[in-house]
């Protein structure tokens, strides 16, 4: 449907003499009186005309606004229906295309899936269990050599200070020590490193004895001071507590 107002060159609420004026103006410039034919300038002076004759009528203009509001509404009505429905194809065609790659990824990768073995706990425990009691006979030989060295320098006998530094398996929960704590060193005390079991973990007794209550727990590769020594157990001081330690459990440094 033709616009007669930008035809025309006027606002929509353009009074009837600015019409008239507008109209006047494009006749001017449009009309061939005696002149060659030119199509062109014909076609726009009869939009001109056509324009003119319809807005000065003040029935037909109503008529005529009416009926481009309705047709511009129609339009719109189908401009935004026509973009709606490519939008909605858009969007259906991403969802189809990322479900279909989300299918294709799930068989690739369960189709490529290995199983898993599960390694045994058991046999690294035993390994483990196996392999720090050697590394603990090392340090202790290193001890043992190193003491006797000290001794010999001193004209000590090593033979009646060896047993210090032996260590005792302890047979059971029952076995105390009977002797007690062997006499003070002169070299008494010094520091040396605590070495644990599997556990990781040395026991503080209060007293020389398995089944004596335990006082603190020591970790492993701790530092403590060493105050007497005897065959099965040795008293130490551990954060200001004395206590008494398994033999085997100790490393000089």
């Amino acid at each position: 449907m033709k616009d007669f107002y930008y035809i025309l060159g006027t606002a929509r609420d353009a009074t009837q003499p600015e019409i008239e004026v507008a109209y006047r103006k494009l006749a001017r410039r449009f009309y061939r009186d005696g002149e060659a034919h030119d199509e062109f300038m014909d076609s726009h002076f009869r939009e001109i005309t056509e324009a003119y004759d319809t807005l000065r009528d003040t029935n037909r203009r109503s008529k005529y606004d009416t009926a481009f509001r309705r047709n511009h509404q129609r339009s719109l009505a189908a401009f935004k229906l026509k973009y709606l429905n490519i939008a909605v194809a858009i969007t259906f065609v991403a969802v189809t295309a990322l479900f279909a790659d989300y299918v294709i990824s799930s068989i690739r990768g369960h189709t490529s899936k290995k199983p898993v073995t599960k390694t045994p706990i058991q046999p690294a425990v035993a390994a483990v269990a196996a392999i720090r009691p050697k590394k603990h006979h090392k340090a202790v030989t290193a001890a043992v050599q190193s003491h006797l060295t000290t001794l010999s320098t001193k004209e000590h006998n090593p033979a009646s200070e060896i047993n210090a530094f032996i260590p005792v398996t302890h047979a059971g929960p029952s076995i105390t020590d009977t002797t007690g704590p062997a006499p003070v060193s002169t070299a008494l005390p010094y520091l040396v490193t605590l070495h644990a079991n599997v556990t990781g973990i040395v026991y503080l007794h209060r007293s020389p004895d398995y089944n004596s209550p335990v006082i603190a727990k020591i970790s492993d590769e701790t530092q403590v001071q060493l105050r007497q020594k005897g065959e099965t157990y040795c008293k130490v001081l551990f954060n200001d507590q004395e206590g008494y330690v398994l033999t085997s459990s100790i490393i000089r440094p």
